[in-house]
């Protein structure tokens, strides 16, 4: 084969390859854009899902302020037991509510975090009020020992967190002297949130596997009956925040105590 030869044997051989690179490139190209319509439909449907999810959650939150008003405005023709039972059950059905709706949130394509100063004492006394109820119902003894009043956060987050923990708390509660003690101090460059209880608390095989999602743990029949969602919300949405949270407990002497550390930010 003479040169020539050759030359044209090769431009043949390129025309070849190029028609099969260009026929290989439109097909990548055809399954490339039917995988981006089908990502943009799987947004559009997740946007539906968490718009429906916040309009439910809102919607049912109306009838749940009128059982409030009316249970308000009814106690003195109630007894006590079933003024304590409707009580309990709005406290929880406010909570479930609230855990399905950050749930949409934290899964959603939408964030809508305000970062922003927190008065923590304040903050934390707000959503103690909303758990009065159940407090009061198994008499538990809340202390405060808040010595740093501010963190840098985004409130609704916080106050969500705090809930999931002041519920585990109540939850699992047990005993005479049940207390709740829930502190806020600065060490070094870190503010450290703590919650920390007298109750049941938690083997030390359980540990590890506390904060994922469904993990409930064998302790006790009450354990059995929890849905493992409160833990595992609040370490995602600590990782939305981007603070540190950890569990430890003392299964024999009872309690568990959970710290959240949000970093120093000087202003």
């Amino acid at each position: 084969m003479n040169s020539l030869q050759c030359r044209i044997y090769h431009e043949e051989q390129l025309l070849h390859d190029a028609e099969n690179l260009q026929a290989e490139i439109r097909s990548f190209s055809q399954i490339l854009h039917e995988q981006m319509d089908q990502c943009a439909q799987t947004k559009l449907q997740l946007n539906d899902y968490e718009e429906y999810v916040e309009a439910w959650a809102h919607e049912v939150k109306t009838p749940l302020a009128l059982l409030t008003f009316m249970l308000d405005n009814h106690r003195d023709e109630l007894s006590e037991d079933v003024v304590c039972k409707l009580d309990r059950i709005n406290c929880q059905m406010q909570r479930y509510i609230d855990q399905m709706l950050y749930y949409a949130r934290l899964k959603g394509a939408r964030k809508d975090y305000r970062f922003e100063s927190v008065h923590t004492e304040n903050c934390v006394k707000e959503v103690l009020e909303d758990f009065t109820p159940l407090l009061e119902e198994q008499k538990i003894q809340v202390w405060l020992d808040i010595k740093e009043n501010t963190v840098f956060t985004d409130k609704r987050g916080f106050a969500f967190m705090l809930g999931q923990f002041i519920s585990n708390s109540i939850k699992y509660s047990k005993g005479k002297d049940k207390q709740l003690r829930i502190s806020c101090i600065r060490e070094h460059e870190k503010i450290i949130l703590s919650v920390r209880d007298n109750g049941m608390g938690i083997k030390a095989c359980d540990l590890p596997y506390v904060f994922e999602k469904g993990f409930t743990g064998d302790s006790g029949d009450r354990r059995k009956k929890a849905t493992g969602m409160g833990l595992y919300l609040a370490k995602e949405m600590a990782h939305d925040l981007n603070v540190e949270m950890d569990v430890s407990s003392d299964e024999t002497a009872g309690g568990c105590e959970i710290k959240v550390y949000f970093p120093v930010v000087e202003e």
